[in-house]
């Protein structure tokens, strides 16, 4: 069981980080994209993204993705792909 902080911002079991963050123009209409798809608000769709990306984490103890050689990812419903160099 992990450690009551010190410096909680509710009064439920959750507590709530506010991260000003940006993300490039194709990742911000992904997630738009998602949360219309899902009919959820587009913060709620960047904490279940979070969650997933903290469960990967849990599982292999990286913090970024790693890829063993150049990969191409294709984001879908757009054009664009994206080099990843290992």
């Amino acid at each position: 069981m992990m450690a009551e902080s010190n410096r909680k911002k509710s009064k439920g079991p959750d507590f709530r980080v506010y991260v000003g963050t940006s993300f490039p123009h194709r990742v911000f209409c992904e997630i738009e994209r998602l949360a219309e798809e899902r009919e959820l608000a587009a913060a709620q769709v960047v904490r279940e993204l979070f969650l997933r990306g903290l469960a990967a984490y849990q599982r292999d103890g990286k913090l970024s993705e790693s890829f063993e050689d150049n990969t191409n990812l294709a984001i879908p419903g757009t054009a664009e792909a994206v080099e990843i160099a290992a």
